[in-house]
């Protein structure tokens, strides 16, 4: 009975850890410690039991995600990590699409993707095929709603 309690309590934490450290080993470890504690009950008491502990293994990781949705965020390691701030904007409503042909200059690497100047305004920009260095003079060759897409000039 006690390492069927273990295997559980375990097997709560490795699902919760998977949480923070994703990858999807502490999941699959996790679920596999519940597998190994229904094996366990089933040997010693049958299915009934069985079933029961993977009842307790389902109502652990719900009480693990209520933890974590309500618990969590109240503590101290909780609040470094969830934001605590709001973040209000707005897409643009502009079309980006009248800059196409306009020559502009990258104000950032791209690589693919970067920042580049077109009449003196930023844009968010990604480059068509290459690496383009800061300073090299670009033509915007298509744009959509977030970014213009760019190549390099060759002079």
């Amino acid at each position: 009975m006690t390492l069927i309690a273990i295997l559980l309590l375990l097997g709560t934490v490795f699902v919760f850890l998977e949480t923070f450290l994703p990858g999807g080993i502490w999941g699959v470890t996790g679920v596999a410690l519940y597998g190994w504690a229904a094996y366990e009950a089933y040997g010693l008491w049958g299915a009934f039991a069985a079933v029961g502990v993977v009842a307790a293994a389902v109502a652990l990781c719900i009480s693990a995600f209520l933890v974590w949705l309500k618990v969590l965020p109240k503590t101290r390691f909780g609040k470094k990590l969830y934001l605590d701030t709001k973040q209000d904007g707005t897409a643009m409503t502009e079309s980006l699409k009248p800059l196409v042909g306009s020559e502009g200059v990258a104000l950032t690497p791209l690589m693919p993707t970067g920042k580049v100047a077109v009449e003196g305004v930023p844009y968010d920009a990604k480059s068509e095929a290459s690496h383009i260095e800061k300073g090299e003079v670009v033509r915007v060759i298509g744009a959509d709603s977030f970014e213009l897409k760019v190549k390099k000039l060759k002079h």
